[in-house]
This record gives structure tokens, sequence and C-alpha cells, in this order.
């Protein structure tokens, strides 16, 4: 049955017979050497070819390409000239607006200005700005004559205008409250009593409450007898006083509140559009070709030799396969078997390289936290069933291939720390 070499395998492999193809070219060229009147030609050492650990190299971020928002051709007598229009956000740069000559339907385009011109527009919106204030009264009519109708409103990041007062919104609230001492007092009064004493009198009562005690009392002759033709008295009223020290809450005061509602705006700077004018120059025609007659194909050579019996063809020919053979590993170190995409693997990003020896793929020059990878189906057979660690600044996620055929697709996300494959 024949076995799969995995991919470190196959390198050491085609390292050892590169090896042995040096070593035998080597002595080739030595017995060539002692044979051959011709200076010596001293036998070099064999290098010792080996497989260092494949370094960890970051991700290659893929510039982003700008494109015109429109372009324009311009004929006339003076030529023919170019002009793109790109539209560029703050986040966009200048330096990324290419500027390389081209050619188009027999003429070559080269850059000769770019002209910057910065929008500006005016950003409005609907604003209510409080007003707080203390008032002695909670009478909202007295309060409202107080208030002006408008207000001129400017904010600090530069918007201004007029807003106008919202009277529904006049609100009044108590500001707080405090303990006040006073004389509670309290009047009675004792008709149809026979004499002017006080002991008629009760000395406490009960208003509201409270207990108040007799502080004064006033008396008053209520009817009169004719005795000996004269007015006596013969019943009395008093007007009894009581009095006692109470204490309530008062309020301190009133907060007022008022809405003034409208809208403010600012001028803003919007998008800046920069234009490339490139002047074309017409290319002269190329002359037509001069058929050149074939020439008669030559006897063939004999088998070219050395000098001393060695043909120089084989040499040449295990040159050829060193070379490819040289090509072969170098592609095999220097290939990027991982493409890195965001937006559901719509965009790609960036592209790196794993092996058994660099299980890691480290994604920390990238900006987001959601990435799709892709390593291609040959990487995939080769680490099945092993586990490789995926980086993110401080975070680490760990997954395991389990490879079923085609190129193997995995998708993270460093947001709520997520990784799953895709089949």
């Amino acid at each position: 049955m024949k076995r799969l070499l995995s991919y470190p395998y196959q390198l050491r492999l085609a390292s050892a017979v590169l090896l042995g193809i040096v070593l035998l070219l080597t002595c080739g060229l030595s017995a060539l050497a002692v044979e051959s009147p011709e200076p010596e030609i001293q036998q070099a050492t064999p290098p010792q070819i080996g497989i260092a650990p494949l370094p960890t190299t970051a991700p290659e971020v893929i510039k982003e390409e700008l494109y015109p928002a429109g372009i324009q051709t311009i004929s006339d007598a003076n030529g023919r000239q170019i002009v793109r229009t790109y539209i560029l956000t703050a986040a966009q740069r200048p330096s990324d607006i290419p500027r390389d000559s081209f050619v188009r339907d027999g003429w070559r385009y080269t850059l000769t200005d770019i002209i910057e011109q910065r929008t500006a527009g005016i950003d409005t919106r609907s604003y209510i700005e409080t007003l707080e204030f203390n008032t002695d009264s909670n009478d909202l009519n007295e309060i409202i004559k107080l208030l002006a109708p408008t207000l001129e409103y400017r904010s600090e990041d530069g918007y201004v205008g007029v807003l106008t007062l919202d009277l529904v919104s006049v609100n009044c609230e108590e500001a707080g409250r405090r303990n006040s001492s006073f004389i509670a007092t309290s009047t009675r009064e004792y008709p149809h009593l026979s004499n002017p004493d006080t002991s008629l009198i009760p000395k406490t009562i009960t208003d509201n409450g409270r207990t108040l005690a007799l502080d004064s009392v006033s008396w008053e002759a209520q009817n009169y007898t004719n005795v000996d033709y004269m007015d006596i008295p013969d019943s009395y009223r008093a007007v009894a006083m009581y009095s006692a020290n109470a204490s309530r809450s008062v309020v301190t005061g009133y907060i007022t509140t008022a809405d003034y509602y409208g809208e403010i705006s600012k001028m803003v700077t919007g998008d800046t559009i920069y234009t490339a004018y490139f002047v074309g120059i017409e290319i002269d025609p190329a002359p037509a070709p001069v058929p050149v007659p074939e020439p008669a194909e030559p006897d063939p050579e004999p088998v070219v030799n050395t000098g001393n019996g060695v043909p120089i063809i084989p040499i040449i020919i295990g040159i050829a396969i060193l070379a490819a053979l040289a090509g072969a590993g170098a592609y095999l170190y220097l290939h990027r078997n991982v493409k890195i995409y965001r937006d559901d693997f719509k965009v790609m990003v960036a592209k790196d390289k794993i092996s058994r020896r660099n299980m890691v793929i480290d994604l920390s020059p990238l900006e987001g936290k959601r990435f799709g990878i892709r390593i291609d189906a040959m990487t995939a057979k080769s680490l099945n069933g092993q586990s490789i660690e995926i980086r993110y600044h401080v975070v680490r996620l760990n997954h395991k291939i389990a490879y079923e055929g085609n190129a193997y697709r995995i998708e993270v996300d460093f947001g709520d720390g997520t990784i799953q494959a895709l089949y």
C-alpha cells in the first residue's frame, strides 16, 4: 500500500535527494579535474543541508485600493486628458490614490496634478434645554410672567439656535421644609354665668389635637335686673383666651423647571474630494515586422566531451535537476498556505503560513475581532488531527483540524471567544 508522506517528511526527503545529487556532481567534477591537464580544481566541502525551524511571520496586510467615484475623458485640439475624481472619508489617505501611468486606446497617460477640495455642510438636530431656578412662590401664573418666551442657545461644540419656551413644561416643586415654632391660641365664650368667677372657667381645652392652657379671661354683663330703680347684672359672659407652645413644618422655597425646545445647527466638515489629472501622449504605431527567412537546420552536433572521455551533457542535466529541486524547496518553504478573510470570506486581508513546526496563526496586526481563515487542502491533510493556536493580542484560541478532503475553513470571533469549522 502507498504511504502518504507528510509535508515536513517530503521536505526532508527532497533535502536528502538534493544532498545526494550535490555529492555525485562534486565527485564527477573531482575525477574530471584529476584526469585533465588543466589547473587543479579544489574540491569544495559539501554543504550541510538541514531543516531549520520555520520562523513565525506576521501576516501580510493587504493595502486597501481606492476606486474613483467618477472618470471623465476630455478630447480637444490640444490632446487628450483623463480626469479621475476620488471622494475620501476621514479614515482614508490621499497617498493611496493611484499615481501610476497607464496606456489606453493607443495613448499613454501620465499624472500631472492632484487637486484637493474640502466640502462642508450644516448639521441640524432637535434639542431641548431645561432651565432650573428657585422661586418663593409656587404660583405658576406669576412664574410664567418671569420667563422669557425665547432663549438663545450656544453649545460647547459649536451648535447654535433660538429655542422657544414650552409653557406646558413649567413645573414647580418644593425645595425643602423646616420646623418652625409658634404660639397656638384659641378663644372660647362661656355665657349665662352667675358670677364673674374664674373657677367657673375650664383651665384647659383641646384644639386641633393640641392641649391649650387658660391664659386670660374677660367678663361682661349679659343680663340686668332692675332693683330699686337700678340695673343690676344677674348673668355674665366670659371670653377666655387659651394658648400653648407649638411647632410646624414650613416650606423653605420652591424649585421651578422650564423647557425650551427648537433646532440647533453648526457647520461641519464633509468628505474631501481629490481630482487627479492624467495627460495623454499618443503612442507612435510600431513598424510592421519584416519577415526573416528561417535558417537551415544545422547538422546534429556530436556529443561534447571534456577531453578526457567524460561527457558534459549529463553534467548540464544534473545542474538543471539541481536547480529544479532547489526551486521546489524554496516554493515549499515560502508558500503561504493560510488566507485570512473578513465579511464572511468575501474580502481577503492577509496571508500566513503554518506547518508542524509552526502551529500558530497570529492575527494581532489586523483590525477587527471576527475573521475567516482558509487552510489549503494539502496543509489541512498533513495537519489532520493536530491542534493549532490562533492568537489575537493576549487572547489565544485552540482548534483541532478535522480534514474532510477539501480546503479547511475556520470562523473565529475574538469578541465572544468562539471558534468553529465550516464544512
